[in-house]
């Protein structure tokens, strides 16, 4: 069967929202063997969502909607979706009690308005899929089209509930589930997407596995599909035996989790000393839950003389080199483990732009520091891009520089530098 994924609201278009909706759902059913065929974003038009439903419809047998379920004039799901299936709304009337109460809960002093109760109103034929974190609920309808059985599910827009619907209500739901054999997928930390595919190709010459690739900051993610499961797991092992200890352990694809468990197995706490990041890795640590038994803290050291201040740092140093220098990022990942008492550290410095630059010292001139231990590495990089770009390949660079050395093999043992 093939999957088709609708996501609906202008917001999304305008790009006042991230759309989280679809990353949740594309890896949720990529990770059963089920990705989706095609994706869509439409505004909150009822034309358009009906032009949408028929393009995915003539690709897929099941459509999954996100958004347009609430009681707002702009909702208007409930109204494509029995528009599209030639059907009537009817409004349910437990749901409706439901709703009442749900509003006294939350509203007591206020009227509930009319509108509100469009909630309750469900394409006949539709089943409701109960919401525990809202008040719209999903829906799942069957029909037919063309002589062929369908089906449209329609999720409420709100991430926290469209996943609390989804894993309950509609995960148990897929006819082959469980039955197809699953995507197969892993990192490659800090290897270039081009050099990845060109040791990959050969690897898989002659095997029916599918190869694709993603590039991300951290490294190359890669997936491999098929329908032979036992030639797949084949595949996948030789692909990680090939990469080594580059691979993140568990087939994870993000490179925190897998720097938090390297730290927990060896007993070690970490610290951060930010300059040009702002903050941004230790925000990026502790966006993890559980990290406080092994993050202590970090310094935003924007300033020289914070730098000083805090982290220590010898002013011959900033006076002879300048902040944004090897040896200033080597004074900052030393200085904050010894003002926090920490076992490791990464350090960062460098010219995020757009602004700042010189000749000498231009706009992505970046060092990173990770310290383990006693072993120190200072890594001098040059990043292309915006700001935020940036940044992100900055604390990136950082955390990879850390793994290495928690692992034990980054290149020179000491201080490296890399163009």
């Amino acid at each position: 069967m093939n999957i088709a994924v609708v996501c609906t609201g202008n917001e999304l278009l305008r790009g006042t929202t991230v759309n989280t909706n679809l990353t949740f759902l594309g890896s949720r059913l990529t990770a059963i063997g089920l990705p989706p065929v095609l994706a869509l974003t439409v505004g909150d038009n009822l034309e358009q969502l009906l032009d949408a439903l028929a393009i995915a419809f003539r690709h897929a047998d099941w459509v999954i909607s996100s958004g347009g379920l609430g009681s707002t004039c702009d909702d208007l799901s409930r109204d494509a979706a029995a528009a599209f299936c030639h059907c009537e709304l009817q409004r349910q009337p437990a749901l409706a009690e439901q709703l009442r109460r749900y509003w006294r809960q939350r509203h007591p002093d206020e009227e509930m308005p009319d509108y509100f109760l469009r909630q309750a109103d469900v394409p006949s034929g539709g089943v409701v899929l109960p919401n525990p974190d809202g008040s719209a609920p999903g829906i799942r309808l069957a029909f037919r089209l063309a002589g062929r059985e369908k089906v449209l599910i329609l999720l409420p827009g709100p991430p926290a509930e469209l996943e609390a619907v989804f894993v309950e209500h509609v995960l148990p739901q897929l006819p082959d589930a469980g039955r197809v054999p699953p995507v197969k997928q892993f990192t490659v930390a800090g290897g270039a997407e081009i050099l990845v595919q060109q040791k990959m190709q050969p690897l898989l010459a002659g095997r029916h596995v599918g190869l694709a690739l993603c590039a991300s900051v951290e490294g190359t993610r890669v997936f491999l599909s098929g329908r032979d499961a036992d030639e797949l797991e084949q595949g996948f092992e030789a692909a990680r035996n090939l990469f080594g200890d580059q691979v993140l352990q568990g087939g994870g694809l993000e490179l925190i989790p897998e720097v938090v468990a390297l730290l927990r197995q060896r007993g070690l706490t970490l610290v951060t000393a930010e300059s040009c990041t702002g903050g941004r890795i230790a925000g990026a640590v502790t966006d993890y839950a559980g990290v406080s038994d092994l993050f202590k803290g970090g310094i935003v050291a924007y300033s020289n003389a914070v730098k000083e201040r805090l982290l220590r740092v010898d002013p011959e140093i900033l006076r002879r080199h300048g902040a944004v220098s090897a040896e200033c990022a080597g004074a900052m990942v030393r200085g904050v483990c010894r003002v926090m008492s920490a076992d490791c550290a990464v350090a960062v410095t460098g010219i995020a732009g757009p602004g700042g630059g010189s000749a000498e010292k231009p706009v992505g001139l970046v060092y990173v520091a990770a310290k383990v231990g006693e072993a120190v590495a200072v890594r001098e990089c040059r990043f292309r891009g915006g700001r935020r770009q940036i940044r992100l390949q900055t604390q990136a660079q950082a955390l990879l520089l850390l793994r290495e050395l928690l692992l034990g093999r980054e290149r020179n043992g000491g201080i490296s530098f890399e163009n």
